[in-house]
């Protein structure tokens, strides 16, 4: 049993269980970021020209024999989907809201909202703010340009796989600054909740050192 274990177990295990929402919304990307990447080479190929009734020639320009510059179109639902699925594991957060401690509830709701935001909102919006276009000419799909690299003796001819790299990069862009509003909100909950929400304890209970140590930049001077 819990009370069997040493203090520091038992500190630890208290520590743990007031803050596991925001530990694992805070690790998560370290298996949403790889899965969104997978899922993207695996199931988000782009659409030909004559799916999108284009002319083959308005998708890439060509420089003698090589192409020098290509646009790839991927569907925008699509798109958003494939990066959305690896994120459902950030909504786990949601299993402690069956906590019966009001604290720990709290805590879950929060870190359920950053989950959600940063699951269905951050990485498609960072993508259509970035350099990647947003067009809708019959359907809605993301534009994405790609030049060729290189020297003349050694061009590496646009990809798919580099329009899908650059996708990607915008999307973990905006998920890396939000990762850090995320740290930021988990910093702050125990000073918020001090200060505005007195009358709920942590899963420890109430502390002597609470005011002092717990309100922090927050204290009334």
């Amino acid at each position: 049993m819990l009370n069997d274990q040493p203090a520091g177990a038992r500190r630890a295990w208290r520590w743990l269980k007031r803050r596991l929402p925001f530990l694992l919304i805070t690790v998560s990307p370290l298996a949403t970021a790889p899965l969104a990447a997978l899922l993207l080479f695996t199931a988000g190929g782009e659409h030909g020209a004559e799916a999108l009734g284009l002319p083959e020639n308005d998708l890439c320009k060509f420089d003698g024999f090589i192409a020098q510059k290509c646009f790839y179109y991927f569907d925008f639902w699509r798109t958003w989907l494939l990066l959305a699925i690896p994120g459902a594991l950030n909504l786990l957060a949601a299993l402690w809201f069956l906590n019966r401690n009001g604290y720990v509830r709290v805590a879950a709701v929060v870190a359920i909202a950053l989950g959600l935001v940063r699951t269905l909102i951050v990485p498609v919006a960072t993508v259509a703010l970035s350099q990647i276009a947003v067009v809708s000419d019959g359907g809605l799909f993301l534009r994405v340009e790609v030049e060729a690299t290189g020297v003349v003796t050694e061009i590496t001819s646009p990809t798919e796989g580099t329009a899908i790299r650059r996708i990607l990069t915008a999307a973990w862009i905006g998920g890396a600054v939000f990762w850090g509003i995320t740290v930021l909100v988990w910093r702050a909950y125990e000073p918020l909740m001090a200060r505005f929400w007195r009358n709920l304890d942590p899963p420890g209970g109430p502390r002597l050192d609470a005011p002092p140590r717990w309100t922090g930049f927050l204290k009334r001077r």
